[in-house]
């Protein structure tokens, strides 16, 4: 039997700082949120997550003050915020395969994405009086959950442990939380070291009490993350290169 490797599926860079994400599990979708260094203006990216491959890359839309809201059936979904609120009138819908503009709706604020329905409120009310929108077409529709809506495999956060560390990562120099996730009959293991003034992340992968593979997948960090990895399915992602490249692992 071959030893087991973490193996890399595959790795994403991009020219703006990886800012926010969103997954559409029905159509095997990532959604990337990627911002100008200087300018602080948005950029907006698909790939399928499992392959890596691209559909759009880093378009533009709106100004800094335009944002990633989810990604519903092969569709991005963007809002605007306010100056000084998170809340901001102004929707928009890009379809994730052409990078064209399906819709755009500006006179309503998107409050949040539930069941493949938008959750808005006319702009001229400052509180309740909620309603749907459509992410196909932007019109305003009777919330209705589709019982039949296609689902995907779950998203996995890695959580904080907090019983006894393993005997298998005794020897291990962590430095700070030890993050713990499942992954189908594995479980993963990251947590940072420290070397001179700089981090680095290891992850571990383990079945039972034995340690399958254990790999250095970020280095030179100048500070801690506070998130460090999640997962869909049996693949692993991380972001790294200073939030400029996202690297994708099969656990």
């Amino acid at each position: 039997m071959d030893k087991y490797t973490l193996k890399t599926a595959y790795q994403k860079s991009f020219f703006g700082l990886v800012w926010r994400m969103e997954v559409d599990t029905s159509v095997g979708l990532l959604a990337v949120e990627t911002r100008d260094a200087e300018t602080g203006n948005p950029s907006f990216s698909a790939l399928r997550y499992r392959t890596g491959v691209s559909l759009i890359h880093e378009l533009p839309y709106g100004d800094r003050n335009w944002t990633l809201a989810g990604a519903v059936d092969g569709r991005l979904i963007l809002k605007a915020f306010g100056q000084d609120s998170p809340e901001g009138t102004g929707i928009a819908c890009i379809d994730a395969g052409t990078g064209e503009v399906v819709w755009e709706q500006f006179n309503y604020v998107l409050l949040a994405v539930v069941d493949g329905l938008l959750l808005v409120r006319h702009r001229t009310f400052a509180g309740g009086y909620e309603q749907y929108l459509d992410a196909h077409t932007g019109d305003l529709t009777q919330f209705n959950i589709s019982a039949d809506k296609p689902t995907g495999p779950g998203i996995v956060i890695p959580q904080r442990y907090g019983a006894s560390i393993p005997v298998f990562l005794a020897n291990y120099a962590a430095y700070g939380d030890i993050f713990h996730g499942a992954i189908g009959s594995k479980e993963v293991w990251a947590f940072h070291e420290k070397l001179n003034q700089a981090f680095c992340i290891r992850l571990v992968v383990s079945s039972g009490s034995n340690v399958l593979d254990d790999k250095v997948v970020l280095s030179d960090l100048p500070k801690m993350l506070p998130e460090i990895f999640f997962s869909i399915a049996e693949q692993l992602f991380l972001i790294g290169d200073n939030k400029r490249k996202i690297v994708s692992y099969l656990v």
